[in-house]
């Protein structure tokens, strides 16, 4: 029989490698319902290890809430609330994934990396087969195999992030072929990706690992080889056939996220909020981007001067608790792999956004938090702030489900919208609104359903309509200042109701928010000549 101990190292584990498989399986997307679901397994066991555990407050406990309070801080003065909220639902359910991964013995936290590693074999199983079926099409489609696709640096950034978790487990000595055969059909399929940061970080990653084994046969003409490799790869790619497009949009982006931040020094736009200010503050044209392509600078203008601190201090203590293990000599190969995988993914999101992706940001701070060690010691009896917890974990419940009961009623909506049934399809997006208030695009949707219903009647008796959809589109607004959409639709509703002096005034109000949009100019000069 298991000890309480143990028995609780076992739910950690069967808990947090579930959370793993869902969110892969939700196919590198953010679904509310699905975090909601991850953030409230895991709110509660943490609840639960919090009540039932002699633990300490650990370097990472202490630092982890530091960077998540300085991004809640962000929420308060953020434009689009309701993008800030979502964001801050993954970034806790991740910390306090990390915070339970630290409460396991390192033999099981070796045994969760088995989840992380299978999936990466089967998303490389995917890539592979995606690739050699439909080369020309590898990059495009619907379905689920081919949305993986679609996603394709994010792939790359999640089997990078695995790849040098694989030499753990060959380091055993177990089944040694078998995880050889999986690190180099991980490592080809990273190359089939096409990221070249991945690539050559894991091919570094290799020769790391080769040098440990220099004394056998053959060994160091195989790290020659390697490394002639390796500098051939970056020369021809970097050098020969390199595109340098990619740098100056890169540039673009970064200085867009420095102009955001220029506006929210301390606190940032709020965390996850990149994408809905970028139209804004885009300095020149460039394709509409939802992330900055650089972790550090994105966190700048989302959690501003206090937030990016905050999160360079908790990267510090990794390395400095690092460190401390080698210098002790405690599972020296786990701790120097794990030190391995976290660089590697950090300099990969310098120029990419898969630490941004729910999956990665999960594994990401899972792997992060295995270097630091919280003792899981059962106390003799339970804690009495039990009754206190109760209703606190039910009201939790009670307020996260919420937005989902939104989600479901707005959905209904936009089902009976495009059917053509306005004031039913209004009933059921007054409903959303009611469990989910800060959502500018229940509003938005309320108005075009009233100016739809305007415009059917075209009389006195619709003005009321009409009235109706420039009252939520304001709301929505309110809502979301920096969105150009929500001004255009606003102009819209003015014009076709023949205020043409409003209408030029909520397109010029677009204009301003969205500068490098031509179709907002030809709309203003369309109305100025009408």
């Amino acid at each position: 029989m298991l000890n309480i101990e143990k028995s609780n190292s076992v739910i950690i584990s069967f808990v947090l490698s579930a959370v793993m498989v869902i969110s892969i399986l939700s196919k590198f997307s953010f679904v509310l319902s699905i975090q909601i679901a991850i953030f409230l397994v895991l709110f509660l066991l943490s609840v639960y290890m919090l009540n039932n555990t002699n633990f300490k407050f650990n370097t990472y406990i202490m630092l982890s809430l530091l960077f998540f309070l300085f991004c809640c801080f962000s929420y308060i003065s953020a434009d689009f609330k309701i993008n800030v909220r979502n964001y801050l639902i993954v970034l806790c359910s991740c910390l306090m994934a990390g915070f339970l991964f630290s409460f396991l013995s390192v033999e099981f936290k070796k045994k969760v990396f088995f989840v992380p590693v299978f999936i990466a074999l089967w998303l490389s199983m995917i890539v592979f087969t995606k690739f050699v079926t439909n080369i020309h099409a590898f990059f495009y489609g619907n379905n689920f195999y081919e949305n993986i696709a679609l996603n394709v640096n994010v792939v790359a950034g999640f089997l990078a992030l695995v790849y040098p978790l694989v030499f753990v487990f060959i380091k055993e000595q177990k089944n040694t072929k078998v995880f050889i055969a999986i690190m180099l059909f991980i490592l080809f399929s990273i190359f089939i990706t096409g990221c070249k940061i991945a690539l050559i970080l894991s091919f570094i990653s290799t020769i790391i690992f080769l040098i440990e084994y220099r004394e056998k046969k053959y060994m160091k003409f195989l790290i020659l080889f390697s490394v002639i490799i390796l500098i051939s790869y970056i020369y021809i790619m970097f050098f020969l056939g390199a595109d340098f497009d990619f740098i100056s949009q890169r540039f673009v982006w970064w200085k867009t996220a420095y102009l955001i931040f220029k506006e929210n020094i301390f606190f940032g736009c709020g965390f996850g909020n990149y994408s809905a200010l970028f139209n804004a503050f885009r300095p020149e044209f460039v394709p509409n981007s939802m992330f900055a392509y650089n972790v550090m600078i994105q966190l700048l203008a989302e959690v501003g001067l206090l937030g990016l601190f905050s999160f360079i201090i908790l990267l510090f203590a990794f390395y400095v608790e690092f460190t401390k293990k080698v210098l002790e000599e405690k599972d020296i190969y786990f701790h120097v792999y794990v030190a391995i995988s976290v660089t590697s993914f950090i300099i990969i999101n310098l120029f990419d956004y898969s630490f941004f992706v729910p999956a990665n940001m999960l594994l990401f701070f899972i792997i992060f938090s295995s270097i630091f060690d919280n003792k899981n010691i059962s106390l003799k009896k339970n804690r009495k702030n039990i009754f206190f917890l109760v209703p606190v974990c039910i009201i939790m419940v009670i307020f996260f489900i919420r937005p989902v009961i939104a989600n479901t009623y707005y959905k209904k909506g936009v089902d009976l919208y495009v059917a053509g049934y306005y004031k039913v399809a209004i009933e059921e997006f007054e409903k959303a609104i009611k469990f989910d208030k800060k959502n500018p695009e229940y509003y938005a949707k309320v108005s075009k359903s009233y100016f739809a219903l305007y415009d059917k009647m075209r009389n006195e008796a619709g003005q009321l309509y009409a009235d109706k959809a420039v009252e939520y589109n304001k709301k929505a607004i309110d809502l979301y200042k920096y969105d150009a959409q929500l001004k255009e639709s606003l102009a819209s509703v003015y014009w076709n109701n023949d205020n043409k002096d409003e209408a030029l005034k909520a397109i010029q109000e677009a204009i301003k928010y969205d500068k490098y949009n031509s179709d907002y100019e030809e709309y203003y000069y369309q109305i100025k000549n009408s």
